[in-house]
């Protein structure tokens, strides 16, 4: 006799974290929207695509040979490609900080998902308090309250703010930066001071960089982590070079917290398809200005919407990256309503009733191609009218 049923009659017997839990809403759900030949302005990834890698038959060579073994665990290839990709887009070294990244600071992960997952199963213990600005990444708090810990969300502006009681009283504080879904992009200076604070109260740091070579990476902290052990700074290559079906990440830290780190992940995390083709995709970039051509493309495109949406009557924030939260109170519909009449004209966008702190007041868009960008305002137009040109 089958004893399956509903996922209520077996709570009891899984960890209550687990049961409590309700998984985070993402964007990129073309496949859940049920419709063909979607545009997909609701994932922010960079819009001049991947660089090129060379031939597909020598990739696809290399790959077939690969795949019938299994990898090397330590990643010792991998993770030197990781840091010296590091080192070619950082702050030129400070005197404090004369050493450079190298394979041992590197954790590799199966995309930033793992990489939040693994730090907080090591970090996070039941009862602890952690700290998350609003409205930023949802994986945060999902991740650290399925280890038992209690969020304490403070407002975005004031994440530089938090008092000394408020940093010794949690054990990590997150920060996404440039922060998604806002745009915001705080100063490598101030991220600075806050994680020479959080060293002081033995407090981790953990600050998300998935967009920073999109925006500025001389913002980037990751040269932090050789001064502490309580630093740890994310990266992914699904942003930086359009490639969200490869899953492929990494943590930057100290030699001893990136020893914990690999220790206690998955064996065998990254497979041989995402290590060879990431490895590849970041020799090309390094050997090529396509980082430099992709943040001008970016700011370009990002102003050809901005005005374009200003236009329409919808009014979108300011952003440092590719991609902009537009406030739409003054179009008569709420996100829902509008992500769905969007989505009948082929643009889907992203909904942000999930983030903490926005409601349904807000929906949030990818800066894209001219000629994409330029299918956005049309379906805009469809929905909204126009207000004023």
């Amino acid at each position: 006799m089958s004893t399956m049923g509903t996922i209520g009659s077996i709570t009891r017997f899984v960890r209550q974290e687990t049961a409590d839990s309700t998984p985070c809403t993402h964007g990129g759900r073309i496949a859940e929207s049920g419709c063909k030949g979607v545009l997909d302005f609701s994932a922010n990834l960079n819009p001049m695509g991947a660089p090129e890698v060379g031939t597909a038959a020598k990739s696809a060579e290399r790959i077939e040979e690969e795949i019938g073994r299994y990898p090397d665990n330590r990643y010792l290839r991998l993770r030197g490609a990781f840091a010296d990709f590091v080192e070619r887009y950082i702050y030129p070294s400070s005197p404090k900080y004369s050493k450079k990244v190298t394979a041992e600071n590197i954790i590799p992960a199966n995309g930033s998902s793992e990489m939040i997952r693994l730090f907080a199963e090591t970090v996070v213990r039941r009862g602890d308090r952690v700290i998350i600005p609003a409205p930023t990444f949802d994986e945060y708090a999902f991740q650290c309250q399925l280890f038992g810990a209690t969020v304490q969300y403070c407002d975005y502006s004031q994440i530089l703010e938090l008092t000394s009681t408020e940093l010794s009283d949690a054990s990590a504080v997150f920060l996404c930066n440039p922060n998604n879904p806002t745009g915001d992009l705080v100063s490598r200076s101030d991220v600075m001071r806050l994680a020479d604070r959080c060293s002081d109260h033995e407090t981790f740091l953990f600050v998300d960089e998935a967009f920073i070579e999109l925006a500025d990476p001389a913002q980037s902290i990751a040269h932090a982590v050789l001064g502490s052990d309580f630093v740890l700074v994310l990266r992914s290559l699904t942003k930086v070079f359009a490639v969200p079906g490869l899953r492929i990440g990494f943590g930057i830290a100290s030699r001893e917290l990136a020893e914990l780190l690999n220790r206690a992940r998955l064996v065998w995390n990254v497979g041989a398809p995402a290590e060879i083709t990431g490895m590849r995709l970041m020799d090309a970039s390094m050997k090529s200005d396509y980082l430099e051509r992709s943040i001008d493309l970016i700011r370009k495109e990002r102003e050809y919407l901005t005005k374009g949406l200003i236009d329409r009557g919808l009014t979108p924030l300011k952003s440092n990256i590719n991609f902009i939260l537009v406030d739409i109170t003054d179009v008569g519909m709420d996100s829902h309503e509008l992500t769905q009449e969007l989505l009948e004209h082929g643009v889907l966008v992203r909904d942000c009733t999930s983030f903490k702190n926005l409601g349904a007041g807000y929906v949030r868009v990818a800066v894209r191609t001219r000629e994409e960008n330029q299918m956005l305002l049309r379906a805009v137009d469809a929905v909204v009218g126009v207000r004023w040109r």
